[in-house]
């Protein structure tokens, strides 16, 4: 499986997790009747809980929304964004340069992550689920980055 591919699969894992959270946050899922019991739905789970504490927003915004917004980036960029351009004899290169601003947006959501575990872990004193599973996937997709920018970019 290419690298393109890989992230746009874990892309579109983390934006089903960040609109699931953006649904929380805006009180949309305790009525949602179709969200299985799995994904945290009932009311008072830790999933829920933790979108109602300071942790849930960074620079003013719900982390979730912040999320919507990088993993459609991601999404648009492991699927339309061309490797070379050629304009007027110049060529350009979209891919590697959205996509450095890509990896430094994935190292920062890495490090943001490694702060929100230990706020679940250390502060609240709860597990979420579908927080470490977008924490492993910003995690992974910081490396598919990486390596789709390595030589020959």
């Amino acid at each position: 499986m290419g690298l393109r591919l890989s992230i746009l699969l874990l892309s579109l894992g983390g934006l089903a997790d960040a609109l699931y959270f953006a649904s929380a946050y805006y009180g949309r899922i305790r009525r949602a009747r179709w969200v299985p019991g799995i994904f945290c739905a009932p009311e008072g789970s830790a999933c829920l809980a933790v979108v109602r504490t300071p942790y849930a927003q960074v620079f003013g915004a719900p982390n979730s929304v912040l999320g919507i917004v990088y993993y459609g980036l991601l999404i648009a960029w492991s699927t339309i964004v061309p490797r070379n351009v050629s304009i007027s004899g110049h060529v350009l290169r979209p891919f590697a340069t959205l996509g450095f601003l890509l990896v430094g947006a994935a190292a920062l959501s890495v490090l943001l992550g490694f702060y929100l575990i230990h706020a679940l872990r250390r502060v609240l004193h709860t597990g979420c689920a579908l927080c470490y599973v977008a924490h492993v996937l910003n995690l992974a997709l910081l490396v598919l980055l990486i390596l789709a920018l390595g030589p020959g970019v």
